[in-house]
């Protein structure tokens, strides 16, 4: 589990560690909750998020995928969806991985899906 209520909006992140999957449908909040992910990185939190976006700028997603991070959401992963796997795996003992994809994940058979609930000064994800 992951909770962070000193900036707005708050984020609880109610899950083990793991590999974690959003449905697929769009307009959810899982782009807002990736900006915050970044911004709480910035701030000095352990957690950290990737878009295809980083990808195109030649960030590296090894250095998203570390097992320093409690948390760490890949969005729009179908978009970059052959890299990765083995560092996925490797961090899922010690971080939550949520994953954005909109076709199926291949890099594990250890998945569950999870949730976004948004809220005004809230972003929460569950199982």
């Amino acid at each position: 589990m992951y909770m962070n209520t000193d900036y707005n909006p708050s984020i609880t992140i109610n899950l083990d560690n793991g590999i974690y999957i959003f449905n697929n449908e769009s307009a959810t909040g899982k782009t807002r909750l990736c900006k915050r992910l970044k911004d709480l990185k910035a701030y000095g939190e352990p957690v950290d998020s990737f878009t295809y976006n980083d990808l195109l700028r030649g960030i590296r997603l090894d250095s998203v995928l570390t097992p320093v991070n409690k948390v760490i959401l890949l969005d729009r992963y179908d978009l970059y969806k052959t890299e990765g796997y083995d560092l996925i795996n490797k961090c899922a003992d010690n971080s939550i991985i949520l994953i954005d994809c909109k076709t199926p994940f291949l890099g594990s058979l250890d998945i569950e899906d999870c949730f976004i609930e948004m809220g005004e000064d809230s972003i929460v994800v569950t199982i």
